[in-house]
C-alpha cells in the first residue's frame, strides 16, 4: 500500500531553486533514506511533506487521495489556494491528514514547561481528541519501549539529548501515524548517545513502521533503509536500493559525496 506520494515538486526560496523537479513514493512498511550534502534541499524537502512549509508547485498524496493539486504550474492545498498559516490551521482536511504523520525533529522540540508524560500525550488529546486514559496507557506505554517509565514525570531539562530524543520518538509513536519522518534525528547528540537513539530506529525499522529518514549516518542509512536518495543541489541524483547505492553507487557525484565518509 502507498503511504505517501509527491510528484514534480518545486520550491524556491528567495529567487534560488531549493527543490526542482522532486518525485518518489513511500510505500507501507518501507524505510527511506534521504542522503545528501548540507545545502542540497533535503530538511526543506521534508518539511514540505509535513506541511511546515508549503512547494510552489507539484502534487502530493498521502493514503491515496490527493492533498495538493497543480493549478496553473501553482500548488493548491486541499483545493484552497490561500496558503497563510490562519488558513490551513482551520482546514479540518488539512488536520485530519496531519494526524497521520509524526514529525521527529533534530533538536528535539519538546515543552520545556511540560513534563515527559505531558509532552507525549498532548497531540493524540488535542489533535485526534482521543481518550485521556487510554492515550496515557499508551503513552506509558511507548516510554517503557524506550526505557523511559521512570521518567514520566521529568522535565525534558532533567534528561540528557538520547532521553530527549527518545521522547520525541515516543511522542510521535504516541499518534499512531502511519508514517514517521526523522530530520537528522542524531545531528544534536555525542557518538553515544548517537548509538542509543539509533538503535531505537533499527528497532522501529524491524517492526516495518514506515519511515522516512534524513540522516548523515551512512552505514546506518545502508543497513536500515530499504531504498536510499541522494539529493543533490536539488535534485535527486540518484536513487534505489539503499545497501547498492551507499556501497555501490553509480553516478560519479554519488561517488564523491559518499567518498568522504570512507576517508
Amino acid at each position: 500500500m502507498e503511504i505517501f506520494r509527491i510528484e514534480n515538486c518545486k520550491k524556491s526560496i528567495n529567487g534560488l531553486n531549493v527543490l526542482n523537479d522532486i518525485s518518489f513514493s513511500v510505500n507501507e512498511g518501507e524505510v527511506l533514506a534521504i542522503i545528501g550534502s548540507s545545502g542540497s534541499g533535503k530538511t526543506t524537502l521534508l518539511r514540505i511533506a509535513t506541511f511546515l512549509d508549503y512547494m510552489d508547485s507539484g502534487e502530493m498524496w498521502y493514503l491515496g487521495k490527493k492533498i495538493v493539486s497543480n493549478v496553473s504550474n501553482h500548488s493548491s492545498y486541499i483545493g484552497q489556494k490561500d496558503l497563510s498559516i490562519d488558513s490551513l490551521k482551520k482546514n479540518k482536511e488539512l488536520i485530519k491528514v496531519k494526524s497521520e504523520f509524526g514529525l521527529v525533529f533534530q533538536n528535539f522540540n519538546l515543552f520545556p514547561h511540560w513534563s515527559v508524560l505531558k509532552n507525549v500525550m498532548d497531540a493524540p488529546i488535542t489533535v485526534k481528541k482521543r481518550n485521556i486514559d487510554e492515550v496515557r496507557e499508551k503513552a506509558l506505554t511507548y516510554l517503557k519501549y524506550m526505557g523511559l517509565e521512570n521518567k514520566a514525570m521529568n522535565y525534558p531539562c532533567e534528561l540528557s539529548g538520547g532521553q530527549r530524543q527518545r521522547v520525541a520518538i515516543a511522542r510521535a509513536l504516541c499518534l499512531e501515524p502511519k508514517i514517521i519522518y526523522f530530520d537528522e534525528p542524531t545531528s544534536a547528540l555525542d557518538p553515544e548517545l548517537t548509538s542509543e537513539v539509533l538503535k531505537v530506529i533499527k528497532n522501529l525499522a524491524k517492526e516495518k513502521r514506515t519511515m522516512v529518514i534524513v540522516t548523515h549516518e551512512m552505514n546506518f542509512a545502508r543497513d536500515v533503509a530499504d531504498r536510499a536518495i541522494f539529493l543533490d543541489d536539488g535534485i535527486i541524483a540518484e536513487e534505489g536500493d539503499a545497501y547498492s547505492l551507499i556501497t555501490n553507487p553509480k553516478k560519479e557525484r554519488t561517488k564523491k559525496f559518499l567518498q568522504k565518509f570512507k576517508e
